[in-house]
């Protein structure tokens, strides 16, 4: 007995979905490890740009432990800090974080923080925000992330943390205010987390390793 038209169909797109989706998950496989590599390319990178060489001397890369928040670090997952020290004494804590905020999706970031609580600088580790717009957070699109560079965080100026549309103090992008509104809202949750835990951060032992 033959198979109607309709089912057939619905038998072959049924077969069509599983294979497609088959196929997504085999590239998602095999290109994470890729992704990971280009991130920890960007995370070395960026950790070289916001310290510089004479500010420190010991081994930034090996001086790494993690730590979780998920209300201050943008969620659960473990989140890498590098501390810089200058004969022996902390220089700076290089903290990473993320945030669901954006436009597109996850914003990794890196905030490095002096130890008298001023940002050192701010880079983007990774993000899929829209070209042309929500890209201007990198240092190669345009000069925004350097505007946290020498600022730091207050609870009585907490107003000033957000961009200039909504009473604060940082300048949006035109056309559009998703991004950048996101990426301050990060960068003041890593100085609140840094300003609870400067004492712990600066006397915790690297336990993470070579990246």
């Amino acid at each position: 007995m033959m198979m109607p038209a309709v089912s057939r169909n619905a038998l072959l797109l049924g077969i069509f979905a599983v294979l497609c989706t088959g196929a997504i998950a085999l590239v998602n496989v095999l290109t994470q490890p890729v992704i990971l590599q280009q991130e920890q390319i960007a995370l070395q990178n960026n950790i070289n740009e916001l310290i510089k060489p004479d500010r420190y001397d010991n081994n930034i890369i090996e001086s790494c432990f993690t730590v979780v928040d998920s209300e201050l670090l943008g969620d659960s997952t473990p989140k890498q800090v590098f501390i810089a020290k200058q004969y022996n004494q902390p220089v700076a804590a290089l903290i990473q974080t993320n945030t669901f905020k954006g436009y597109s999706g996850e914003i990794k970031l890196l905030v490095g923080i002096y130890a008298d609580g001023t940002v050192a600088g701010v880079r983007i580790n990774s993000h899929t925000e829209t070209p042309g717009l929500g890209d201007k957070i990198q240092t190669n699109k345009s000069d925004w992330i350097y505007s946290f560079d020498g600022t730091s965080y207050q609870a009585d100026q907490d107003d000033k943390w957000e961009v200039k549309k909504n009473g604060g103090s940082f300048d949006a992008f035109t056309g559009a205010t998703i991004t950048p509104r996101a990426v301050v809202f990060a960068v003041k949750n890593t100085l609140m987390y840094f300003n609870q835990h400067k004492s712990t951060l600066f006397n915790t032992a690297a336990t993470c390793g070579d990246l």
